[in-house]
C-alpha cells in the first residue's frame, strides 16, 4: 500500500529581506516558483524504501528529478515510511507553469509510478 501526499507545504520567500537594491531579475528568477512540492509516503515494504534521491535504482520520471526523501513526520505519514517528493522551485518554475493543479497531477503520476514499482511493473 502507498499513501498519497499533496500540499505538505507551499513554496513562499519567506525570510527573504527585499530592500531596495534587490536586483529584479532575483525577484524574477529566484523567488518566483512555483505553488508548492508534492510527495508520496512509501511503506518499509516498497521496493524503493530508504534509497536516497540520488541513488534510486529506478527510473522516475517527475518534474526537476525526486529532491526529497526521508522518513515520514507521524503526522501526515507513519514515521517508519519513506517520503519521496519533488520541488517546484527550479529555474523556470513559475505560479503560471506549477499552480496547485500541476503540482497536483504531477504528485499523481509520482504516486503511480512508485505504485508500478511496487507491483513489479517497472
Amino acid at each position: 500500500m502507498i499513501w498519497y501526499i499533496i500540499e505538505i507545504y507551499k513554496l513562499s520567500p519567506v525570510g527573504t529581506k527585499l530592500t531596495q537594491s534587490t536586483n529584479k531579475w532575483i525577484l524574477e528568477h529566484i523567488l518566483e516558483k512555483g505553488w508548492g512540492n508534492g510527495y508520496v509516503a512509501i511503506p518499509p515494504t516498497h521496493p524503493a524504501y530508504k534509497m536516497d534521491w540520488d541513488t534510486i535504482l529506478y527510473d522516475i520520471d517527475v518534474h526537476g528529478g525526486i529532491t526529497y526523501n526521508d522518513f515520514g513526520d507521524g503526522i501526515r505519514a507513519p514515521k517508519d515510511w519513506w517520503v519521496i517528493g519533488f520541488d517546484t522551485g527550479h529555474y523556470g518554475d513559475t505560479m503560471e507553469r506549477w499552480p496547485k493543479e500541476a503540482v497536483e497531477a504531477e504528485t499523481k503520476r509520482l504516486f503511480c509510478q512508485l505504485l508500478d514499482i511496487e507491483l513489479g511493473g517497472l
